[in-house]
């Protein structure tokens, strides 16, 4: 499941990148990339929390960081498709002062008679250009079925948590109760000890025996 995130985190941008200036593009796979390698790097500490004594603790702190490293790299992204957006509205609107223009008359300059082929080919390629950013865009949704496996996944490492932090309690318990007895024990051997030590002080001294007669 997380393989299949990283793969839609990768393919989104790329996606998109196909009607994109370079410059968007590299950025855009920049981003990409650096998401990758924040969700590696929190698979990695989550497998060496679960190894810890304190497992809470430690995911609790790998989970904050990767939330806020995802976080800034998402604000990345939207001002860059802010930016991008932006830019496509101005070609639309320079695109659409020109086709109100009045068109040059045969003859006078500026007149460049396009041939009707290159109109449909114009409009093929609009066409085709906004049929992928739909794509993209769909492509950049939360999957409803992705986002149910990720709650199931949530909810049996809670489980599993869950789990070892009643196995540590109990064992710290049992411990406890050890600990406990062996101090009973301990003080009852004292006070059996010390009870001995002072009957033998207080026994009568033994009486002398008679005098031997001849």
């Amino acid at each position: 499941m997380k393989r299949l995130l990283l793969a839609l985190a990768v393919a989104a941008p790329l996606l998109a990148a196909a009607q994109e200036s370079p410059a968007v593009a590299a950025e855009r796979a920049r981003i990409a990339a650096e998401r990758s390698r924040v969700e590696a790097q929190y698979q990695a500490q989550e497998k060496v929390c679960w190894g810890k004594f304190a497992v809470n603790d430690c995911l609790a702190a790998a989970t904050a960081r990767r939330r806020e490293a995802l976080g800034d790299l998402r604000r990345q992204e939207i001002a860059l498709n802010d930016e991008q957006r932006r830019q496509r509205a101005a070609e639309r609107e320079r695109e659409l002062e020109e086709r109100r223009a009045p068109a040059p008359r045969p003859g006078q300059p500026g007149h460049h008679p396009v041939p009707e082929q290159s109109q449909r080919e114009a409009q093929a390629a609009e066409r085709a250009a906004a049929r992928q950013s739909r794509q993209a865009e769909h492509a950049a949704r939360p999957d409803p079925r992705l986002q149910a496996q990720q709650r199931a996944e949530r909810s049996r490492q809670a489980l599993a948590r869950k789990q070892i932090e009643r196995s540590q309690r109990a064992a710290e318990a049992a411990a406890h109760a050890r600990d406990r007895a062996q101090r009973q024990q301990q003080a009852q051997e004292h006070r059996a000890a010390v009870e001995r030590r002072l009957a033998q002080r207080q026994k009568p001294p033994a009486k002398p025996l008679p005098p031997v007669t001849e």
